[in-house]
C-alpha cells in the first residue's frame, strides 16, 4: 500500500526552475491535500575580500530580498485551500534543504534542476544533485 502525501517541501530561491518546482508542488498539494512547506535558504557569504561590515551589509540585503519575495508567494497562495508554511534558513544550500526535510519528517521534496546559478551545460545544479544523492525521502526535480 502506497502512503500518502502528507507533507510536501519546495526549495525556492528565485530562480525560474524553483517557480516551475514551487508551481508542481502546489498543484501536488491542492490534489493531495497535503501541507505544503516552501524553504530559501540565504547562502554563507565566504568571499574573504569582504570586510565583516560590508559580509552584513549583502547579507542583510539578500535576507530582506528573501523575506519579500516569501511573503509574495505567501500572499498569492492564501486564496488556496492548502496550509502553506514558509521558511527562509541561512547555510548551506542543500543542507538546510536537507535538514529541514528530516526535521520536519517531510514526504516530498520538490525542486528546480537549476537554481539562480545553475548552468545549463549539467543535467542537474549541484544543489538538487546532492538532495537527490542524500535525501532520505523521494525528490521530485522539476526541469
Amino acid at each position: 500500500m502506497q502512503k500518502i502525501l502528507e507533507k510536501i517541501l519546495v526549495a525556492h530561491d528565485g530562480s525560474k526552475s524553483s517557480d516551475k518546482a514551487m508551481k508542481k508542488a502546489v498543484e501536488m498539494s491542492v490534489c493531495m491535500n497535503a501541507s505544503l512547506t516552501i524553504l530559501s535558504v540565504i547562502p554563507e557569504l565566504y568571499l574573504t575580500e569582504l570586510t565583516s561590515v560590508d559580509r552584513n551589509r549583502i547579507f542583510e540585503a539578500l535576507a530582506s530580498e528573501t523575506t519579500e519575495a516569501m511573503e509574495k508567494i505567501r500572499k498569492s497562495l492564501s486564496g488556496r485551500s492548502i496550509d502553506v508554511k514558509t521558511l527562509i534558513r541561512q547555510g548551506d544550500p542543500a543542507e538546510k534543504i536537507l535538514e529541514t526535510a528530516q526535521k520536519m519528517k517531510a514526504d516530498l521534496i520538490v525542486i528546480g534542476s537549476h537554481g539562480r546559478h545553475g548552468t545549463k551545460k549539467f543535467l542537474l545544479g549541484s544543489v538538487s544533485s546532492k538532495i537527490v544523492d542524500y535525501s532520505k525521502c523521494p525528490v521530485l526535480v522539476v526541469k
